[in-house]
Parts: structure tokens; C-alpha cells; sequence
């Protein structure tokens, strides 16, 4: 263990599966002290300030434990959590809210590189777009983008912001490409829709990813939708 005091103005924390606790020290530090440190060392660190990177060890789960502990930093660029849910049987390991992404992405606003691991083939997430319009109106300076989303009604819930016009007098993030990871896309009568939904959440949309470019046959029909727009 080292004193908080050795980082005052720390710009970048990674952490690995030991360290996690760290990153809860860190988030209380200034708060009045806490009983996993000296004061000194609480009260010489301003890593809630200073952080900018953050990147929490492997299959992180990605719950309000986590959150409520990022939020802290209020001038955090990059967030990273490489989680694979598909490698885990029968588990997912993210379990936020639409609104508790809301909240992040209000709490966050420079954020511009987000990872929390691959949407997985589970698709038990209790987020849906609307989280991602959320993210879209909040970090517009967003370049990177990897969330679970739940697609079992994505178009229908598609539609439901779009009747709604929710956020429609707000700009949107310059987003090119969205990290899907094997997240199922089975809305084959209704790309037009999901297509629709996501040119207006994401503007700039051209594309859908993952990092073993095993993505669902139905995000590239989507992706078709979108550049033929242009």
C-alpha cells in the first residue's frame, strides 16, 4: 500500500482486481476523512479534481457500487472497464439503469471515451436507448462508445422517444461508430425504425463495431439504413 499523499494531482489511475478499493478511497477523500486513511493523506489529495483516466481492472461489474464512486471525478475524460459478459455463463455484470446512465452522463459532461464492456448475448440489461440519448445530449464531445443496452423492444422503444421528442431541442454527439460487442439485433421488419431512432440519437452514426467483429447480422442492416441516408 502507498500514501494518498505520493499522488496529489493524479491525471491517470489503473487499476487491477487489488486496487479496486483504491478508487472508493480515492472518491471520499476531501469529504470530512474516512477511516481507510490518514487525514493527512486524505486531505493532500484532490485526484477528484485531477483524474482524467480511469481504467478499472476486468470484469469490473458495472453497478451503482462502481457509479456511485465515479461520480466523483468530476473531470474524468476516458472511462474503461473491459468487461466480457459472454465469457462469464449466465452472468451479466451490467446492471445500471437509464437513469442512473443519466445521471453519469449529467455528472460527467467531458467525457469523450466510454467503455463499459461488451453487450453480451444475454441482453437481460435493464438500460435501452434511451440511456443513449441521454449520453448523446450530454457528452458532446463523445469520440467512443461501448454500453449494454437491452434490444428485446428497441423498436418500439425507438418510437417511444421519437413520438415523445425527448431531447429534440438539444445538440447531439458527433458519434461515428457505436461498440455493440454481441449484443442480438433480431428486428428485421422494423430496421427502417431502428434505423431512424438512431440517426436521430446519433447524427453522425455510420456504424456498429465489436472488438472480434462478431457483431449480430442485424446491426449491419442497420448500418446499411444509416449511410444510405447520407
Amino acid at each position: 500500500m502507498f500514501p494518498l499523499v505520493a499522488f496529489p494531482s493524479l491525471e491517470e489511475l489503473r487499476l487491477d482486481p487489488e486496487g479496486l478499493p483504491w478508487l472508493h478511497l480515492l472518491a471520499v477523500c476531501g469529504d470530512g476523512g474516512t477511516d481507510l486513511a490518514p487525514t493527512a493523506a486524505v486531505m493532500k489529495t484532490n485526484a477528484k479534481e485531477t483524474l482524467k483516466l480511469l481504467h478499472c481492472p476486468k470484469n469490473t461489474p458495472v453497478d451503482r457500487t462502481l457509479l456511485s464512486s465515479i461520480l466523483s471525478f468530476h473531470n474524468l475524460v476516458a472511462l474503461r472497464v473491459k468487461n466480457d459478459c459472454c465469457k462469464i455463463k449466465g452472468t451479466c455484470t451490467f446492471s445500471l439503469t437509464d437513469g442512473d446512465v443519466e445521471n453519469l452522463a449529467i455528472a460527467l459532461p467531458s467525457l469523450t471515451e466510454v467503455e463499459f464492456g461488451k453487450g453480451c448475448r444475454l441482453n437481460s440489461c435493464r438500460t435501452t436507448v434511451a440511456s443513449l440519448l441521454s449520453i448523446s445530449t450530454n457528452w458532446l464531445g463523445l469520440k467512443l462508445l461501448e454500453i449494454h443496452f437491452n434490444t428485446r423492444t428497441i423498436a418500439k422503444d425507438m418510437r417511444r422517444l421519437l413520438d415523445g421528442g425527448f431531447g429534440c431541442d438539444k445538440p447531439r454527439c458527433g458519434l461515428e461508430r457505436l461498440w455493440v460487442g454481441h449484443l442480438p439485433l433480431r428486428a428485421r421488419k422494423e430496421i427502417g425504425a431502428v434505423a431512424m431512432g438512431f440517426a436521430d440519437i446519433f447524427p453522425c452514426l455510420k456504424d456498429f463495431a465489436s472488438w472480434d467483429g462478431r457483431c449480430s447480422p442485424g446491426w449491419w442492416r442497420v448500418a446499411s439504413e444509416l449511410r444510405a441516408r447520407d
